[in-house]
């Protein structure tokens, strides 16, 4: 591969996570990707959004959420935490439930429980003290199912960010 094709191949690829918010080059910001300052969000999306069990609304499965559900993006609702859960085979995590709490491995007071829903995804717009307090995120399985957990504090809700590929959270 020559270096031309691989940046036209890079360039697509850091790429997909924008265009998976949806088409930038519609209204106003024209041109002008989610994330930066000088775009204009709708306030009409910032509503209260927060994933259920037995819903399938949710999408871009794997992806940073929060590429488009922030103060400068085009998706609804601005997500204080989101992600992807899986199951060991790398299959969306249905049913399940993340727990925020204030020590590790399930310990401590519990700050909030977000519901999986269907396609593997959690996400909420309710208040979390992120940047300012750090939080345990724990996973639970539906049913019987195992657990996960992250044996250190995040001072962010943006699961995805770290948490692909290989290091995807992973609970049986």
């Amino acid at each position: 591969m020559t270096l031309q094709p691989l940046n036209l191949f890079l360039a697509a690829v850091l790429a997909l996570p924008l265009a998976a918010c949806g088409p930038a080059d519609e209204g106003p910001d024209e041109g002008i990707a989610p994330g930066d300052p000088s775009f204009v969000r709708d306030p009409a999306l910032d509503v209260e959004n927060v994933s259920a069990h037995g819903e399938a609304r949710s999408h871009n499965m794997g992806q940073n959420c929060m590429n488009c559900h922030q103060a400068h993006g085009p998706g609804r609702g601005r997500f204080t935490a989101a992600g992807t859960a899986h199951s060991p085979t790398g299959e969306p995590l249905a049913g399940g439930t993340v727990e925020l709490r204030t020590a590790p491995n399930g310990q401590g007071d519990l700050v909030l429980a977000i519901q999986i829903d269907d396609n593997g995804n959690f996400f909420t717009t309710e208040s979390l003290p992120f940047p300012d307090e750090s939080l345990f995120p724990f996973v639970r399985a539906p049913g019987a199912g195992g657990t996960s957990f992250m044996p250190f504090p995040t001072l962010s809700g943006a699961c995805n960010v770290c948490h692909v590929g290989a290091q995807r959270v992973a609970v049986e």
